[in-house]
């Protein structure tokens, strides 16, 4: 109130003065056009140009805080992708070449899919358990395609990719192979669909990922070219990589028993309107991680994590997300 009243005593003040010095009638008018203004903006406040006000929300935009930049990430390599306005929201070292681990078999996946239908059966050969580690799998079971794909990806299966890429490669052979050399021919399909995908950084020496030796790792990809492989993989194959959202799931062979399948994504429930995921991890690569989630409704965004740790993988890909939520929502 005493604010209002100075401001005026003030403007009467003023206005006394301006009237030595201005022709009545000019004075008239200029007088009620300030008195009109005092009374119209009683605290004083007029009307901000509209080139201040665009200022003033710019000011506001440059002042909100990069969620991304406060993040302290394992990984040497990250790309976020946002998939449906296919642009990038944040990278880190995003085109350096890696190795791939087990997310390799989503290529598998995507190779087999692209050679033969869903439907098509595959016997585990003897062979194929010979592959490092045990998931379960016992020779002479009889699965369905796209089952034992799910069970690859989910239990990130060695024998069931080398039992996916030595049959389909056996179905492509023009003469009596070997063992071996079906599964040569449809790791050679791998690099050849890479290609046709456009990813010229990523190349695969098995179906499964697994290092060759102590020098050499089994595939090699870039955190960039991971996103846009998943991103493909979720978008062409949606039933498939689905079913790698969750943290078990019960899936078995043709005509046995279905058994309970945990995912190598212990995190699952950790993070919201998840999509699909797939681990990796060998001595060479270290950790891997690869997720897509909803950002919001129909805004799929995919998180890859190359060179982490065993832990910190999760841990990387869940700030990752949280951290894109914040920024998409500061974005809006």
């Amino acid at each position: 109130m005493m604010n209002s009243v100075i401001q005026k005593l003030t403007m009467y003040n003023r206005l006394y003065k301006l009237q030595a010095f201005v022709r009545p009638e000019y004075f008239f008018w200029t007088a009620m056009l300030g008195l009109f203004s005092l009374f119209l903006f009683p605290t004083g406040t007029l009307p901000e140009p509209a080139h201040l006000k665009a200022a003033v929300v710019v000011a506001k935009e440059e002042a909100k805080e990069n969620p991304y930049e406060k993040l302290a990430l394992e990984a040497k390599a990250v790309y976020v992708y946002d998939v449906k306005n296919k642009k990038m929201l944040f990278e880190k070292n995003a085109d350096e070449i890696l190795p791939l681990a087990s997310i390799t078999k989503v290529m598998t996946a995507l190779t087999a899919l692209s050679l033969v239908p869903e439907t098509t059966d595959i016997t585990i050969s003897s062979e194929s358990l010979k592959a490092e580690g045990d998931s379960g799998l016992t020779g002479g079971e009889r699965w369905v395609l796209r089952d034992l794909l799910a069970f690859t990806l989910i239990k990130s299966s060695n024998d069931g990719a080398v039992a996916v890429s030595s049959t389909i490669g056996g179905f492509l052979a023009t003469s009596t192979e070997s063992f071996d050399a079906h599964r040569n021919r449809f790791v050679g399909e791998m690099n050849r669909f890479a290609v046709t995908l456009g990813l010229r950084s990523t190349s695969f020496q098995s179906e499964s990922g697994l290092d060759i030796n102590a020098e050499t790792a089994g595939a090699f990809s870039t955190a960039k070219e991971t996103a846009k492989m998943f991103a493909y993989a979720t978008q062409e194959f949606p039933a498939l990589l689905g079913r790698t959202k969750w943290s078990e799931l019960l899936i078995g062979e043709e005509q046995g028993e279905k058994r309970k399948t945990k995912n190598t994504n212990t995190e699952t429930e950790r993070l919201p309107l998840l999509i699909a995921s797939k681990t990796g991890y060998t001595d060479l690569a270290g950790g891997n991680l690869v997720v897509a989630f909803d950002a919001s409704f129909d805004q799929p965004v995919v998180v890859s994590v190359l060179g982490s740790t065993m832990s910190g993988r999760f841990t990387d890909v869940e700030q990752l997300v949280w951290a894109t939520l914040q920024y998409l929502a500061d974005s809006k």
